[in-house]
């Protein structure tokens, strides 16, 4: 249940440390004037940016800020491609591409970048069959007409599973798919109460499998809680964004600002600790920890003698388990009905039909410590699923230990490419 992916030569995802992607800019319409370069000096930045610990560098010619001029594509080419180059030739950092023209992808992608950055989410019908034709890595951004458009999650996610399914039809490798929710105010429509509550909730991105991508850096809604109409006063509202990012499950972050957020990216990482998959299993939801809930029960002076049963009722836990059978995945949801709580298990699963080889399970601890006790005396390989979810459940301090891969890109230095 481990999300993972890659982004050129890059691992991306749960067990690795959160990636930070080095923003160039090469249209003097951007709102941040602080990243704008010019084609001759778009090197230089590249290179601070990778000493600083940039494993990507993400460049684009063309903004999409509210109200900027449209960009031909010739000025596209013109702006794009000397830069390019001349990054290429710098820098061993990944080389992201933000364009939404397949024909510059084409060219970019031919000339050494690694990955596409679509914010139009494939609005060009070619870019996806761009991609995969080099064998690329694709980051979606979720839109509909327009870049960043879309106002909540509940439309955001469906929006990206469409963009994500159309890009491996088109033979883009599943792997090399990433997603970004599309933070900003792209359109007038979507105020700051928008874009805190997507980075409230990002964690619910988890669902489509992809890594998630968060471009934060010195936005519209940092400048609106705060009071800064100009980018260049957002920095430390921007870190502050960033980490709780990364604590909600960011696993790139696309920054102007790489020194300044490294260390509080490494801080949010692991406080967020690893995600602790089990094999088949992940935990998806935990609400009401055994030390809230006694506080809560202090308030309402229960019975101490009370504590155990009722923290364990309060507590509601959602768990996904994978690579079952079809017959696993309806004894547990028959485990789970039994105990007072439910299973939802694929519609094919009463059919026996081999894809039904998932369930996600929904109860409070107490039901699902019983459905626990219930599958170790089952058939099948349910006793070992029975203590995958157990493992999951475990509240062991070592998902906090810092991997040597978080330490180790903290020191990344940037390297030519000969």
């Amino acid at each position: 249940m481990t999300i993972e992916g890659e982004l050129g030569r890059l691992r991306v995802g749960d067990a690795y440390s959160v990636r930070l992607m080095g923003v160039i800019n090469l249209s003097a319409e951007s709102f941040y004037k602080g990243s704008v370069s010019t084609p001759e000096r778009a090197a230089s930045f590249a290179i601070k940016m990778a000493d600083e610990g940039a494993e990507v560098i993400d460049v684009g010619a063309v903004s999409t800020a509210p109200g900027s001029p449209f960009i031909s594509e010739d000025v596209e080419r013109e702006r794009l491609f000397p830069a390019l180059e001349n990054i290429l030739d710098s820098v061993d950092a990944e080389v992201s591409v933000d364009t939404q023209r397949a024909s510059i992808a084409d060219l970019a992608l031919s000339m050494g970048a690694a990955c596409i950055n679509d914010v139009s989410c494939l609005k060009d019908p070619s870019m996806a069959e761009v991609v995969a034709d080099h064998g690329a890595s694709l980051l979606l951004m979720a839109s509909r007409d327009k870049p960043g458009d879309i106002l909540e999650l509940k439309d955001i996610i469906p929006r990206l599973a469409a963009a994500v399914s159309t890009a491996v039809e088109s033979g883009v490798d599943p792997r090399r798919i990433l997603i970004d929710p599309g933070i900003g105010r792209w359109i007038p429509e979507k105020t700051y109460e928008y874009d805190l509550a997507i980075l409230d909730r990002m964690r619910s991105l988890r669902s489509l499998r992809k890594p998630i991508v968060a471009a934060v850096s010195r936005k519209s809604f940092i400048g609106a809680v705060l009071g800064l109409k100009d980018p260049a006063d957002r920095l430390t509202g921007s870190i502050a964004a960033t980490a709780i990012a990364v604590y909600n499950g960011a696993h790139v972050v696309r920054t102007h600002d790489v020194a300044a957020c490294r260390d509080a990216v490494r801080i949010a990482q692991a406080a967020r600790g690893m995600q602790m998959p089990s094999g088949r299993v992940e935990l998806l939801q935990l609400t009401g920890s055994a030390e809230e809930l006694r506080c809560i029960l202090d308030w309402v002076e229960v019975d101490p003698g009370a504590y155990d049963i009722l923290w364990r009722k309060g507590s509601f836990i959602v768990v996904a388990v994978e690579d079952i059978t079809p017959m696993e995945a309806l004894v547990i949801k028959q485990e789970m009905l039994a105990a007072g709580g439910d299973a939802a298990v694929p519609r094919g699963a009463l059919r026996c039909d081999p894809s039904a080889d998932r369930a996600v399970i929904f109860g409070t601890l107490a039901q699902i410590e019983r459905l626990v006790r219930k599958l170790r005396l089952q058939p099948f390989g349910l006793p070992a699923i029975a203590s995958e979810i157990e493992s999951v459940l475990s509240t062991d301090a070592s998902r906090y230990k810092v991997t040597e891969d978080v330490t180790a890109s903290s020191r990344q230095q940037s390297k030519g490419r000969g």
